[in-house]
């Protein structure tokens, strides 16, 4: 009697992802520093010439100070790290939550260039203070510690 042989053949698509990975972190460090703890729902890599990483479900970037607090936390539904170009977008319901001074603010697309050590928006914007103020406005842009947050085009409300 023989045996029951089956052939099965893999094709990669040049389009697919290198490695994918289910609810992972990734650490980011500088010069030996934590930076920023990101997590993924489902993270793909590829294998392009950027090094690209893909966050098509939910994502969560906690950023550390340089004395090792947690000092912001961003939340969105989807994001892209352009490892080599050092640029990340996250995109949808993007939610940035300052611990220091109690600001959550609230956009569509948010991008953080690591070269430059900035973030910004270039769409509408809310953000709402821990007093209850509302600050709106067409995008934002700060360095990476979100010291200088200067947002575009300021509407002022009072949240009663």
């Amino acid at each position: 009697m023989g045996c029951n042989q089956q052939k099965f053949s893999l094709v990669f698509d040049e389009n697919s992802p290198a490695q994918t990975m289910k609810d992972a972190t990734i650490q980011h460090t500088d010069s030996g520093r934590l930076q920023m703890i990101m997590w993924g729902e489902e993270i793909w890599n590829y294998d392009d010439e950027e090094q690209t990483q893909e966050f098509p479900k939910s994502v969560k970037a906690t950023f550390y100070s340089e004395t090792g607090r947690v000092s912001s936390i961003i939340t969105a539904d989807e994001a892209t790290n352009w490892q080599r170009k050092k640029l990340m977008n996250l995109r949808g319901n993007v939610v940035i939550q300052d611990l220091r001074d109690g600001k959550t603010t609230y956009t569509e697309d948010f991008w953080w260039d690591q070269d430059k050590g900035e973030i910004y928006s270039n769409v509408a914007v809310r953000q709402v203070g821990r007093d209850g103020m509302i600050q709106r406005g067409t995008g934002f842009r700060s360095d990476e510690q979100m010291n200088n947050f200067v947002i575009f085009n300021p509407r002022f409300t009072m949240n009663l």
